[in-house]
């Protein structure tokens, strides 16, 4: 939660916050999202499409075949 840009929106939560005593939650929480966004992936249709494409390169052959005979895991999803 950005508290600074909310504040400068004209919403200011800071006190809301220091009343109930949970100023401090959301300082660990933003340590926590932003170790784990840097790290973060996205695996969608477009990303399986390359890695697919990739195979073919390497292997014309392989063009045209499925996910599992590329010897890639089936997408299920995002």
């Amino acid at each position: 939660m950005d508290l600074i840009s909310l504040t400068h929106h004209d919403c200011n939560l800071t006190n809301y916050l220091k009343y109930q005593n949970m100023n401090g939650y959301f300082n660990i929480m933003e340590n926590l999202v932003g170790y784990f966004w840097v790290r973060a992936n996205i695996y969608d249709k477009y990303a399986a499409r390359m890695e697919e494409n990739k195979k073919v390169l390497i292997d014309p052959i392989l063009g045209g075949k499925t996910r599992e005979k590329l010897g890639l895991k089936p997408f299920t999803g995002t």
